[in-house]
């Protein structure tokens, strides 16, 4: 009768560990999308959004993007670097924590005077995993106080592993 109850709960307990290692799973890559709140500080800015993920997982996420002040990013074509910041994507019960050590914001399209900028955005991760936010950061801008000012920001585009440097590209 021992022998049948520590079998039972030997079972019991691989099941457990099965059915949480299952839920835990999170996708390889994941389309994200975010907006910007509270607008850029100090040269950055938090954002939040959602993604979905390779396998079909759903996930939330968010950042605090430290950058080059963008007022050296007005021309088309010019970039400002990512200096730093954090990076958390939360998906069934598990949570990737990750910090930018790279990347950079480069402007691709700005509206005359204070209106609309889009950004090209590849930021470099690290941490819990080696990954690569790229994507379009999109700004509206308007004039207060006699400056340029950022009413909302919109980010969308993707989440994966870096290529692989031999050239097989993204798993």
């Amino acid at each position: 009768m021992r022998r049948i109850l520590q079998a039972s709960a030997l079972l019991a307990a691989v099941t457990l560990v099965a059915v949480t290692g299952a839920g835990a799973a999170v996708s390889p890559s994941y389309q994200v999308t975010g907006t910007g709140t509270g607008g850029p500080q100090s040269n950055g800015s938090q954002f939040n959004g959602s993604g979905v993920g390779s396998a079909g997982d759903a996930a939330r996420w968010q950042a605090s993007v430290v950058y080059e002040t963008l007022a050296n990013c007005t021309t088309v074509g010019s970039a400002c670097a990512i200096t730093g910041g954090t990076f958390t994507l939360r998906s069934h019960g598990s949570e990737l924590n990750d910090s930018f050590s790279g990347g950079s914001l480069q402007l691709l399209s700005a509206d005359p005077g204070c209106g609309r900028q889009q950004f090209t955005v590849t930021g470099n991760l690290t941490g819990d995993a080696s990954l690569v936010l790229t994507g379009t950061l999109t700004t509206d801008r308007s004039v207060f106080k006699g400056q340029c000012v950022v009413r909302a920001a919109t980010l969308d585009g993707s989440l994966a592993p870096p290529p692989d440097p031999g050239g097989g590209g993204v798993l």
